[in-house]
């Protein structure tokens, strides 16, 4: 008898919790985002990467994966990466409605490295391609400094331009967005993209990445509005065939 009371309590419980978790408003794709961003910031990420040239540490793809997919899991967001010969493309869609998706791209060239096979040469491509998207999407940032040296050759690297690379990232999105590049440049206070450094190039993607959510929603709002006038027409023009007997 007292494991049954046990148990009704322990079904009560339950159903209270589901109950509470219906009353709770659903978030859109933007908000899940932005949560995961912020649930992946509480955890605690070592960087298992060394670079032993230059003497500093960096975020390995498995560093995070893990927790990022835990979140996602938690949170409602389903993310796939899709390649084809000139890009790759991280897709994070929202489980609850997988209409809704948010998307970031990257050109890929396969590298060539000396005593790999054609394979390995793809999936370290791959592998590169998934750890900068992810990192892009959930801005995983590397630090300024490097860990564990003094400065250095990241410092340099970072007042060099960018390449060509870089410059495809930008311009893709750019064209995406219907973007102009002599605004963009303007606003980041450069006279063409060429000029703008390393270290300068984090920003820029970041305030590309404004552009895009503004951009969907601004499409999402003329198809919705586009979508309400040829249901306004079409109950016009039923009037009129009714009044027209």
């Amino acid at each position: 008898m007292a494991d049954e009371v046990t148990k009704l309590k322990e079904e009560i419980e339950t159903l209270k919790q589901q109950l509470e978790e219906y009353k709770q408003p659903k978030l859109n794709i933007f908000q899940k985002i932005q949560k995961a961003r912020v649930e992946l910031q509480k955890k605690d990420i070592k960087k298992t990467g060394v670079n032993k040239y230059s003497n500093y540490k960096y975020f390995e793809l498995e560093d995070f994966m893990p927790y990022i997919n835990e979140i996602c899991l938690e949170i409602g967001l389903y993310t796939e990466i899709q390649y084809t010969n000139e890009k790759a493309t991280l897709y994070v869609r929202d489980s609850d409605n997988t209409d809704d998706f948010r998307k970031w791209d990257m050109p890929i060239e396969v590298a060539m490295l000396k005593g790999c096979s054609a394979i390995q040469n793809i999936g370290g491509t791959q592998k590169y391609a998934r750890r900068y998207l992810y990192m892009l999407a959930f801005e995983i940032s590397e630090s300024d400094t490097i860990d564990g040296g003094e400065v250095d050759t990241e410092k340099e690297e970072g007042f060099k331009k960018i390449g060509k690379v870089q410059i495809s990232v930008i311009r893709g999105i750019l064209e995406e967005t219907q973007g102009d590049e002599e605004k963009f440049c303007n606003h980041i206070g450069v006279d063409r993209l060429e000029d703008i450094c390393n270290k300068d190039y984090p920003f820029c993607l970041k305030e590309l990445e404004k552009k895009k959510v503004e951009y969907y929603k601004k499409q999402k709002m003329i198809s919705e509005q586009k979508k309400q006038q040829e249901q306004f027409q079409k109950e016009l023009e039923a009037k009129q065939e009714d009044f027209e007997f």
